[in-house]
């Protein structure tokens, strides 16, 4: 049987990014083998910005709404000291970094990387704070640091090759997930549609 490719247009500041990538597991877990995923990055805030802390501790209480659909995303008001995510793009390439260093560590660097932010109010757009998650997920701290220094540029570009894919393609909110790079479904949607859209994506391979 021929894989379905699943191709994931994902933010780690997006909460709703937070819901979907914990239905995606559910999915991931059933299907195996047989899902070719691609995961992609998109960038909701691209640039640097200031963020007042008391704006931004407001803000974080419209996490509330995610969270009451999807009991597994554990979501925090800020009740941090330290200054919130500045931007997108630190978070984008230490996800690409510790792909790097094989699925295995992807995953667990993407799982690692949800709740650091929305459950325990860390900065993640510092790298300091992204290489500590990177051995706490159980990478080698030395060696994801050294694939980082390596591979720095190259990965930027990706990052910003795989944001501008997704602006082309007409995509303007996330996650956004393109099945078979025919169908595509926009936000955190529930499993059953992923499931149902990649029955239909298997039907055409067969058709």
């Amino acid at each position: 049987m021929e894989q379905v490719e699943l191709m994931v247009f994902s933010d780690f500041l997006c909460p709703w990014c937070y819901v979907g990538f914990l239905r995606l597991g559910d999915i991931a877990r059933e299907e195996g083998d047989a899902v070719d995923w691609q995961w992609r990055s998109y960038l909701l805030r691209p640039e640097p910005e200031p963020r007042p802390r008391d704006a931004f501790v407001e803000y974080t209480r419209s996490w509330e709404r995610p969270g009451s659909v999807e009991p597994r995303a554990r979501f925090t008001t800020w009740a941090a000291d330290h200054p919130p995510p500045s931007h997108s793009l630190p978070a984008a390439l230490a996800a690409k970094v510790a792909a790097t260093l094989g699925p295995g560590a992807a995953e667990a660097y993407r799982a690692a990387l949800f709740p650091a932010y929305f459950t325990d109010n860390r900065t993640i757009s510092d790298r300091s704070v992204l290489v500590e998650l990177a051995a706490e997920a159980g990478l080698d701290r030395a060696t994801f640091e050294q694939a980082w220094c390596d591979h720095e540029e190259a990965l930027l570009k990706e990052v910003w090759i795989d944001h501008a894919t997704a602006v082309q393609s007409g995509i303007q909110c996330v996650p956004a997930v393109v099945v078979n790079r025919r169908w595509l479904l926009s936000g955190a949607v529930a499993p059953d549609e992923y499931r149902t859209v990649i029955a239909q994506a298997r039907e055409a391979t067969d058709a």
